[in-house]
């Protein structure tokens, strides 16, 4: 169907005027004009001496000085039209399954082979594919989520740089997931026209369907949450369905609604979250026998649930611009709901009046520790000791809170660590570090059991990843930030790090009994729980002491704020993550997963070779696939869904370790329904109007001609091009040589 191309010329046959106020001003004009002829006309009536010669040369000045004052342009637009070639595309996404659509276009390929030897064939939907004739099969599989007509035309286009294609013929149900409009889009198809065959109109739809799910990503433990779907029926005449919500198995809400042939009709579903982390949730309507789409009468969503606000219990053993420093800031965060008890006076301080004159509130110990213990997030423990307030028992309650997934943080001072008599209790197994034990500890500041003197602490290199500590966007500027932080003074001793604790922070001079340098910040986990230790109660020096030395006082709220959400496990500070490129799918999807991962001290897996493998709720795995991560530690790679519906993880793990444990997981949802088919009735008029803009033809597929019958003219617009003769100077010089002449010829015969 190639052939030469030829330029043709098209002048646009009204022409545009230059003159100020456009027709009305020139319609003016030609009266003037005419007005001055026909006084000639009247001036030389009953046969007056020249008249054929003076009525001509005033005509042919007033015409020239019409279109000199009018000055009328010519547009000229040139055109390149040429023979192409054919490209056919064939809708596969989930739609096409619907009734008889694929086999229809299947019967319309296999007629269509071999008309045409230079065709091409490609699928579309979410992306474009290469197709052949000889596997009609894997061309016509409905199978993407999407469909998306106007990103396949443009990507054919795009492809085409030799300008070779003449004419698209796109064979679909015209479905679009996200419909363009042709008229703006049509100028980037560079003259291609687009045919359109379009299948499925004809067929009567039965189906009640979901055809709309709305649901936030986001949900509150324990706080009224809903998702709102729209139900709607097509040829089954009025209905009255269930739709319900499930958890699981377990039913969550159900609603009844009525509907009217070929209603739609919006339901709200309520329900209340019960359990933190990622849940899935699934709204479900029975299904008609004779339901042509029953893939569409189910739809899940994912829902994470968390607390909406951060839960802290802050106990402090007696005021310190510490304390004051941190409370400050915790009360200021929205996010974060405080509890908070300070000792301003203990059972053994001398007074002058009765106990019941002076405490505020007594200590609630029982209440805080036995009765609401589960509902903080994280506890906090500042230059707190426990003796004095009867608190022996509860500790072992903290050591379980903790072990369950609570969290806790111990803050160090005079009354905090070994000082405090933590040592041999509960307390001392959750620690991150190790106690000393000393006999009879003198009351204050025992030497035995805290270091004097100010101190600029030292990040251990390994650890200058974390979170915690890394105050710049790479190790070299956090160290640079650490070191115009002012000094901490003081600290308290601890005999080391435990076994799999992590070490952040050092003092540059003391040690401990072992030799090694002194813990001033550790982590680690206890159970399910995470702990931490800073053996200091001058953090509050990275704040507006800083600020003074270096003009930036946001070290201590940023330290504090890190902190916390480390503690209470925060995604965004976790050490690794997969993601996937959407949290829905549809069966057999082709999965696009993304790893950025890190090792527990948060050091980038440099080109370690990891698996990413896909795996259902019982852990069986469905997919995998061997990566190995760049120099940063991210890598990506495709996955194949799997083809039944249901809640699905990507998993990674160390491809070369023993060790089973999963480095990082994210959950997806795969439905049978979906969007695609949310609304599976067939949109002829979407086909119809590319068409329209392209000058291409429309036909059902049982009408479609040929395929050598399709006209492949390439019509390529080249630009436009403006004519104005009359707008010239020399335009203006004849109008006045003209008017000049009539001058000089009346003056000698004698005339006015």
């Amino acid at each position: 169907m190639n052939g030469d191309s030829h330029v043709v010329s098209h002048v646009d046959p009204w022409p545009e005027l230059a003159v100020p106020g456009g027709v009305v001003m020139a319609v003016v004009l030609l009266a003037l004009a005419i007005a001055l002829v026909g006084l000639e006309l009247w001036r030389t009536r009953g046969g007056a001496p020249h008249r054929p010669a003076r009525i001509a040369l005033r005509s042919l000045t007033a015409l020239a000085a019409l279109l000199v004052a009018t000055q009328p342009r010519w547009v000229v637009e040139r055109i390149d039209e040429r023979e192409g070639r054919v490209a056919v595309l064939v809708d596969g996404s989930r739609s096409m399954e619907v009734g008889q659509r694929r086999a229809t276009v299947r019967s319309l390929l296999e007629r269509w082979e071999g008309d045409v030897d230079d065709a091409t064939l490609q699928r579309f939907g979410s992306e474009l594919q290469a197709g052949s004739f000889d596997d009609l099969d894997a061309l016509t599989r409905p199978r993407d989520d999407e469909t998306r007509i106007g990103a396949a035309l443009r990507e054919v286009i795009d492809a085409d740089a030799a300008g070779r294609v003449g004419a698209i013929v796109v064979v679909s149900d015209g479905a679009e997931s996200d419909p363009l409009e042709p008229a703006r889009e049509v100028e980037a198809l560079g003259g291609v026209r687009v045919h359109a065959v379009h299948v499925g109109a004809e067929d009567t739809l039965r189906d009640d369907g979901l055809a709309s799910l709305r649901a936030d990503a986001l949900g509150f433990l324990r706080s009224p949450a809903e998702v709102k779907v729209t139900v709607r029926t097509s040829g089954l005449g009025a209905r009255t369905l269930p739709v319900t919500l499930f958890e699981g198995n377990e039913v969550v809400h159900e609603e009844i609604v009525e509907l009217d042939e070929g209603e739609a009709r919006e339901v709200v579903l309520p329900f209340v979250p019960r359990r933190l982390g990622r849940a899935v949730y699934r709204v479900v309507i029975p299904t008609d026998d004779e339901d042509d789409v029953p893939a569409n009468n189910e739809r899940a969503f994912l829902l994470q649930v968390q607390r909406d606000r951060l839960r802290v219990l802050l106990v402090a053993g007696h005021p310190t611009w510490d304390v004051r420093f941190l409370r400050s800031f915790l009360e200021r965060d929205p996010s974060i709901d405080l509890i908070s008890f300070f000792i301003l006076r203990t059972t053994s301080d001398l007074t002058m009046a009765p106990p019941d004159q002076l405490a505020l509130i007594p200590f609630p110990t029982d209440e805080l520790f036995r009765e609401h213990l589960g509902s903080f997030d994280v506890v906090v423990f500042q230059d707190f000791d426990y003796a004095p307030y009867g608190m022996a028992s509860y500790l072992p309650r903290i050591r379980s809170y903790v072990e369950r997934g609570g969290s806790f943080a111990m803050i160090g001072g005079e009354k905090s660590f070994a000082s405090g008599g933590y040592a041999g209790t509960p307390i001392a197994d959750v620690l991150p570090v190790e106690l000393p034990r000393v006999a009879a500890p003198e009351p204050g500041l025992d030497e035995r059991l805290v270091v004097l003197g100010e101190f600029a602490p030292r990040i251990e290199g390994e650890y200058v990843f974390h979170p915690l500590v890394a105050l710049g966007a790479d190790p070299d500027a956090s160290r640079e930030a650490w070191s115009r932080l002012a000094a901490l003074e003081g600290a308290n001793r601890l005999d080391g790090a435990r076994e799999g604790a992590s070490v952040l922070l050092t003092h540059p001079r003391a040690r401990t009994r072992r030799g090694q340098p002194l813990p001033i910040l550790a982590t680690g986990e206890f159970g399910e729980g995470r702990v931490m230790a800073l053996a200091s109660d001058t953090s509050w020096k990275w704040g507006l002491p800083s600020g003074g030395r270096s003009g930036d006082a946001s070290a201590h709220e940023r330290f504090w704020d890190r902190s916390l959400r480390w503690l209470a496990r925060d995604p965004t500070l976790e050490p690794a993550h997969v993601t996937t490129d959407r949290e829905r799918y549809g069966p057999e999807a082709v999965i696009r997963v993304r790893a950025e991962l890190r090792d527990d001290r948060y050091r980038p897996l440099a080109l370690q070779p990891v698996v990413i493998a896909l795996e259902d709720a019982s852990g069986a795995v469905r997919d995998q696939a061997r990566l190995v991560l760049d120099a940063s530690g991210h890598g990506e790679v495709e996955l194949t869904g799997p083809d039944t519906s249901g809640a699905y993880r990507v998993v990674a793990r160390a491809a070369e370790s023993a060790s089973d444990d999963a480095i990082a997981e994210q959950w997806f949802v795969v439905e049978a329904g979906g969007e695609e088919l949310a609304d599976p009735r067939a949109r002829p008029e979407h086909l119809a109007a590319w068409a329209e803009a392209s000058g291409g033809q429309v036909h059902a597929a049982g009408d479609a001609p040929a395929l050598d019958q399709f006209d492949t003219t390439r019509t390529e617009h080249l630009g436009t091009t403006t004519r104005a003769p009359f707008a010239s100077v020399w335009a203006l010089i004849g109008v006045t040589l003209l008017l000049g002449a009539e001058w000089w010829w009346r003056r000698r015969h004698g005339l006015r």
